[in-house]
Parts: structure tokens; sequence; C-alpha cells
């Protein structure tokens, strides 16, 4: 039986010149490091089956982070209100003002994250 490679991080990630396949260099806790290289039709499968685990999988301490399954956004009928609401809970009702802020703030902040490599997000 072949030795399971422990991935704790992802070193590097490149599209591949033609495009067609993803390249992904994965490195474990002592420094060792393997590539992958995917095609578009196994990076989506990959994508699907990581989504999942990461979403069932015990974390070991328990994470006070709430991740919704869904969202709407939408506007007040009787306020001046731009409405959010996540799942099935009660719509959050925000001023324009504070919405445009909302927006901007999440876009910043999805910017940065998808910014570093995912092995150095703390």
């Amino acid at each position: 039986m072949q030795d399971v490679f422990r991935a704790e991080a992802i070193a590097a990630d490149v599209v591949e010149r033609d495009q067609r396949r993803l390249s992904i260099t994965l490195s474990d806790a002592t420094g060792r490091e393997t590539a992958v290289s995917l095609t578009p039709e196994v990076a989506a499968a990959l994508a699907r089956i990581a989504g999942e685990f990461a979403q069932h999988a015990e974390a070991g301490d328990p994470t006070p982070t709430k991740m919704p399954s869904g969202f709407a956004i939408g506007s007040g009928r009787f306020e001046p209100v731009v409405l959010i609401r996540f799942e099935d809970d009660v719509p959050y009702g925000l001023s324009a003002d504070h919405a445009i802020r909302l927006g901007r703030a999440l876009i910043a902040e999805a910017k940065q994250m998808t910014s570093q490599p995912s092995g150095l997000r703390q």
C-alpha cells in the first residue's frame, strides 16, 4: 500500500499555459512537497468533495462561526431599508449608506482573503 501524503498547505497554484489544467503544489508538515495537475472536470469534482468535507468535518474545538447555506437581498416595502436575510432567519434592515459600507467592506475583505495563499490564512 502506498504511503498517504498528508497535505497541510497549498504551497503554489498555477493555471497551466494551455488553460486546461490546474497545477497545485501541496506541502506537508515537514515541508515535503508534491504536485498534482488537474483537468477542469477533476478540479470541479475535487472542489465539490472538499467543500462537502470542510462543511461536515469535525474541527475538534467548537467554532462560533455560523456558515449560512443561503442568503437573500431585498428592500423594505414600508421603510427605506435594504434587507439582508440569511437562510430562514428574520431579515436585517440597513440604511442605504450602511448597506453600501457593508458591501464595500465585504468586497475588500474577500479580495484580501483570496490574495493570500490558503496555507497562510489564519
